[in-house]
């Protein structure tokens, strides 16, 4: 069973979730990671490209 305390859950378009799905099969080419962690990845990234906008949000 999910832990509730440590995972939500969103809904997408069917487009964004085929567009996950191209990203996921090329983001680490030695492998296919899975939709959660190609979206994990790609928020730490934008995170990080903010530099620290975030804390003022």
């Amino acid at each position: 069973m999910t832990d509730i305390s440590k995972y939500k859950n969103v809904s997408l378009p069917k487009d964004t979730y085929n567009k996950i799905d191209k990203i996921r099969k090329v983001m680490i080419p030695e492998m296919t990671i899975s939709r959660s962690q190609t979206i994990t990845l790609l928020v730490n990234e934008k995170e990080k490209k903010l530099n620290g906008k975030l804390k003022n949000a």
